[in-house]
């Protein structure tokens, strides 16, 4: 492709309008109890560092981070997986892309637009992430419906854009079904960002 025309700080999109990108990885495990279950069965989920700056202590995903320029989504989740989780290069090669996340708000500095790539991958039995970066303060691998139960009960415990990406792999899942109350929202807000090309 082109050379790119414009490098923006990751902050400063904001006042430019321009949507900004990030990458989040669910970590999931099967049942123990039941192997012929292939559906996730719990998912490992970070506690972020008191140090962090935005959302110090709030749960996110196993793995999750903005995206630089410069380097390709994929190449980010090596880099993520890596300095947030210590995962092994086995781990790693099994990421899969899943989707989008997409979701406007309004902040002090004006409307802001973020686009998340989503992806999922199978944790081995055993494995438990470790941070090598500082900016997580422990992982916790929590049963699905757990989860799920804790962004209903107390999303404000929550990373806002890490529980949108909760409730997509849920639904991607089967765990949230066309027969939920508010289905056909839920979804439509999940792609609300309009990262479309019109």
């Amino acid at each position: 492709g082109a050379p790119p025309l414009l490098r923006l700080e990751r902050a400063a999109m904001i006042y430019f309008g321009v949507p900004s990108f990030g990458v989040h990885v669910n970590g999931w495990v099967r049942n123990p109890n039941d192997p012929t279950d292939i559906r996730p069965y719990a998912m490992w989920v970070a506690k972020r560092s008191m140090s962090k700056a935005t959302y110090p202590g709030l749960f996110d995903q196993m793995v999750a981070g903005g995206q630089p320029t410069g380097i390709s989504f994929m190449d980010n989740v090596r880099k993520e997986c890596e300095e947030e989780a210590s995962l092994p290069p086995d781990v790693v090669a099994a990421v899969r892309p899943v989707g989008l996340v997409s979701y406007r708000y309004t902040t002090r500095k004006g409307l802001s637009t973020k686009v998340l790539a989503a992806y999922d991958v199978e944790m081995p039995a055993g494995l438990v992430p470790i941070c090598a970066d500082g900016e997580v303060e422990e992982f916790a691998l929590l049963p699905i419906a757990e989860v799920l139960q804790s962004i209903r009960e107390k999303l404000p415990l929550w990373k806002p854009n890490s529980a949108l990406v909760v409730v997509d792999f849920a639904v991607r899942h089967g765990f949230v079904s066309p027969d939920e109350p508010g289905f056909v929202e839920i979804i439509h807000l999940l792609r609300a960002g309009g990262f479309g090309t019109e």
